[in-house]
């Protein structure tokens, strides 16, 4: 996956904040990006996949972890309760929508 050989290639270039790729125990896997350039991972620790708290590393080279799963962190941000600094501030807009890999923008 890309996105993992780009976190390998951060980390090392020492620009991962003490993050490190899968497989290393507690190492991050990519699950989305935003078209923003954020970058958002799954950090694999504790052993249960249930519990594996977010990381995100936004398009200003920042990092953030947010102890709550993958659901629970988009319910967050499409419901406004969780703030992701650097994200644009009207993210996401009034009408917020998810979209598939075959679905078009228009």
């Amino acid at each position: 996956m890309l996105k993992d050989e780009i976190l390998q290639d951060l980390y090392e270039m020492g620009d991962t904040e003490g993050y490190v790729p899968f497989p290393q125990p507690g190492g991050l896997i990519s699950w989305a990006e935003s078209n923003s350039g954020d970058s958002f991972y799954w950090k694999t620790s504790p052993a249960d996949p249930d519990a594996w708290p977010v990381v995100v590393r936004t398009d200003n080279a920042e990092w953030f972890e947010f102890p709550v799963g993958a659901v629970e962190f988009l319910a967050g941000v499409y419901g406004r309760t969780i703030d992701v600094p650097g994200m644009p501030r009207n993210f996401p807009g009034e009408n917020p929508q998810v979209l598939g890999l075959s679905d078009s923008i228009g």
